[in-house]
């Protein structure tokens, strides 16, 4: 049966990006995790960003998603991510500095890149990070230590990631040089063939097998999501239903795993946003 969290009524937890230092009035829902020790490793939270909250310029050797709900999230200077768009942060790379924007809420995909690298997930990187912080600090951005009498400033995440795994993270070629922002709004809603099932394909991206669609369902009108070799996160922009007889609302998740399906109905007009990535771990 289909996994679903309702975000909306889920309490505020913790910080998950306390490596970038003082993150006063950031908070993260944990919705979905995946596996630590596969390649296909992931993290789907909803996260509260404050217009405070700075991050460097920096990169990673996964791949990201962040759609924003609210506000609007800086990732250049001069450049943001509106509420409505959706941003793919392609592994390996660079974006940033992240500072100023507006207060926002933002549904948060990251996973594990197509070079196989993985991602690591919330609690290892926090055990890292405790253990770290009993010879340097994190602050800005930077893991700070001193060594044979000088200050070293090293990338946070950097730091984290090389702790955890024994060695620095390896930036492979990016697919594309920058983020990519996607604007679901300019895009026109087409029949999808069934009477009351309309679509939009917001970003097909191959390299990674990752997809980035919407869905809208008049009242009453039902869909099958036909099992699929993919991981899929089917997110309520508006509306309520149900999934396979369990009701989703505005701002529930649904999580189908690769190789499950679900039937989709709407009690009255129901917009979705569906993530959905392949499998490293299964590609040849």
């Amino acid at each position: 049966m289909v996994d679903i969290v309702h975000c909306a009524e889920m309490p505020w937890g913790e910080s998950l990006v306390a490596q970038r230092g003082a993150t006063e009035g950031m908070a993260h829902k944990r919705l979905f995790e995946g596996d630590e020790d596969s390649p296909d490793n992931y993290m789907l939270v909803m996260s509260r960003e404050p217009n405070s909250y700075f991050s460097p310029r920096h990169r990673h050797p996964w791949d990201q998603i962040r759609f924003c709900l609210e506000g609007k999230i800086p990732i250049a200077k001069g450049l943001f991510i509106d509420a409505g768009e959706i941003g793919y942060f392609p592994e390996s790379a660079h974006y940033g500095p992240q500072e100023g924007g507006e207060d926002r809420i933002v549904l948060l995909l990251q996973f594990g890149g197509a070079s196989g690298q993985g991602f690591i997930g919330p609690d290892r990187l926090k055990q890292a990070r405790l253990e770290l912080e009993r010879a340097g600090s994190f602050e800005r951005g930077a893991y700070t230590t001193e060594e044979d009498g000088r200050r070293v400033n090293r990338d946070a995440y950097e730091a984290v990631w090389q702790h955890v795994k024994g060695a620095p993270p390896s930036y492979v070629e990016p697919a594309y040089k920058a983020p990519i922002v996607m604007r679901p709004a300019a895009l026109g809603w087409r029949a999808d063939g069934l009477d009351g099932v309309e679509r939009k394909q917001i970003g097909i991206f191959p390299h990674r097998g990752l997809t980035v669609s919407a869905i809208r369902l008049a009242a009453g009108r039902s869909i099958g999501m036909a099992p699929a070799e993919s991981l899929r996160f089917v997110f309520v922009v508006d509306g309520s239903g149900d999934a396979d007889g369990q009701e989703i609302r505005r701002w529930s998740v649904m999580r189908i795993l690769p190789g499950e399906g679900c039937t989709i109905r709407a009690d009255d007009q129901l917009e979705l946003v569906e993530l959905a990535t392949g499998l490293v771990e299964a590609r040849p």
